[in-house]
């Protein structure tokens, strides 16, 4: 969740800063554990520029077919079983781009 001090951020703002990041930034890693219309976005976003996207989830959780039906090269769909075993997956992926 963002929280409440980011509630009382106005949309546009969190848009703009959440694009400038995308823009800005080598990769997007994503953890889609828990369903997300931003994150989705987000993901959608990066990839239309180009960019290399992980994304993360839980064993056993279930990934929108969105996610894990994009064919798209620059995209992975991992999963992780726990905090170390994400660090793992994250590193495999920087390392791999």
């Amino acid at each position: 969740g963002a929280g409440a001090a980011e509630a009382a951020i106005d949309p546009y703002a969190i848009y703009a800063r959440d694009v400038d990041w995308i823009r800005t930034s080598a990769v997007l890693i994503a953890e889609v554990s828990v369903p997300s219309h931003g994150v989705g976005y987000e993901i959608g976003f990066a990839l239309g520029l180009g960019k290399p996207a992980l994304a993360l989830y839980q064993q056993g959780r279930r990934v929108s077919k969105m996610i894990s039906g994009n064919p798209d090269a620059n995209l992975q769909v991992r999963s992780y079983e726990d905090a170390a075993d994400a660090l793992r997956v994250m590193g495999d992926f920087l390392a791999n781009i």
